[in-house]
């Protein structure tokens, strides 16, 4: 396993133990000694106090769980786990303060964030039964996801930031507004390319 790739457990571990903290709820015993290094082990413990948080982070909650659950959304190693996180900060906190949040790490992230910020956002369009904050569609967001996702495929060529911002984006040139067109056709021309 990659060093990035453990850097990301040792953050997203960091942001569980955080949620886990405000929570008062007791973990699991984590991995120790060589399990540490084992990657198995360590999703495991991670995907149980995921489980474990996600059960318990019911709505209302105290504003400092706010930043860990986006953290852990972010830092989160398997998108398919994502929305574990996501579904508790949309029902206790609402879209637009995790979609505005998400997009700050889009914009100032590593590469690795980037990528765990965009699974995020994918996740943030759920909706979530039980939540006590208004359902905002937050259209003016989605708008300034489009320019910032756009921004980002052109100004980085790692080919997994590409991957995970060109599924989110809008790619119908026609349905951009005209100071983003030009944008929707350079994206288009870069696929194109590699496609061929």
């Amino acid at each position: 396993m990659s060093a990035g790739r453990f850097e990301r457990y040792d953050r997203y571990e960091r942001a569980l133990r955080d949620v886990l903290k405000i929570l008062n709820l007791a973990a699991p015993p984590a991995p120790s000694g060589d399990a540490r290094n084992d990657p198995r082990a360590r999703r495991h413990w991670q995907c149980s106090v995921s489980l474990l948080i996600m059960r318990a982070a019911l709505p209302p909650q105290p504003e400092e769980l706010f930043e860990p659950l986006v953290l852990a959304a972010v830092y989160e190693p398997d998108p398919s786990h994502t929305q574990w996180h996501i579904r508790p900060a949309l029902a206790a906190f609402g879209r637009r303060r995790v979609q505005t949040r998400l997009l700050e790490h889009l914009r100032t992230g590593t590469d690795y964030e980037i990528i765990g910020a965009a699974d995020a956002w994918y996740c943030t369009y759920l909706r979530v039964a039980g939540s006590d904050t208004e359902d905002d569609r937050c259209t003016d967001l989605r708008h300034t996801f489009q320019e910032v996702g756009l921004h980002i495929f052109l100004a980085n060529d790692n080919p997994r930031v590409r991957r995970a911002i060109l599924t989110l984006l809008n790619l119908r040139a026609n349905e951009s507004p005209p100071e983003l067109r030009p944008l929707v056709s350079e994206v288009l021309h870069i696929v194109r390319a590699h496609a061929g």
